[in-house]
């Protein structure tokens, strides 16, 4: 096994002994320590890996995000049917032990949520709606923020909730909401576009 390989193991290791322990204890309780003692590492491999606990579920759930966005980008999908197969993805493939952590509204497990629908929203869903060749200005900047806390809201919301609505419906919901937020980011792209060609 060459050093690449033990690295993502470990990291692997680390990772799912965070989710392990997330199943009967409340994330922010839970120490390094008890991370490294249930992957079988030392502390220090994970802060040759990680700075924090936090980083090792955000980097797993940017994981997750990036995993919807290669199954939305393979099918192709635009529109209402982008935020349907997110739903859709997150209530499939979310772990019980992040969505029991959810439910005990622990702050930093939403924080963090919130981080990673943000990357997921200016690297990976801003492709869809805007054509790769333009970029946003800086008030769009406020706009993506805003769509990334919508999100955020929603997913929260449709957790706590038990996802009493399908991934249909919500996902349906929420390209409504966000229909204005959209649309002023490609407006904003298209003005910056027209400017730099004239």
């Amino acid at each position: 096994m060459n050093i690449i390989d033990g690295q993502q193991q470990s990291k692997e290791w680390i990772t799912l002994s965070l989710l392990y322990l997330m199943e009967n204890k409340v994330y922010s309780d839970i120490k390094i320590t008890e991370i490294a003692k249930k992957s079988g590492l030392v502390r220090q491999t994970i802060y040759r890996n990680y700075q924090d606990k936090d980083d090792i579920l955000y980097e797993y759930l940017c994981h997750q995000l990036n995993m919807m966005d290669s199954e939305i980008t393979k099918d192709q999908l635009s529109g209402e049917a982008i935020f349907i197969a997110f739903f859709n993805m997150w209530k499939e493939f979310v772990p019980n032990s992040l969505f029991q952590n959810i439910h005990a509204a622990d702050r930093k497990i939403r924080q963090i949520i919130y981080r990673s629908l943000e990357y997921f929203v200016q690297t990976k869903y801003l492709n869809y709606f805007i054509p790769a060749q333009m970029s946003v200005g800086p008030l769009q900047h406020y706009a993506l923020r805003s769509l990334s806390s919508m999100l955020h809201g929603i997913l929260i919301e449709w957790s706590l909730q038990h996802y009493q609505q399908s991934p249909e419906e919500i996902g349906k919901l929420t390209y409504q909401l966000t229909d204005s937020t959209r649309e002023y980011c490609l407006q904003g792209a298209m003005d910056k576009e027209r400017k730099l060609n004239l």
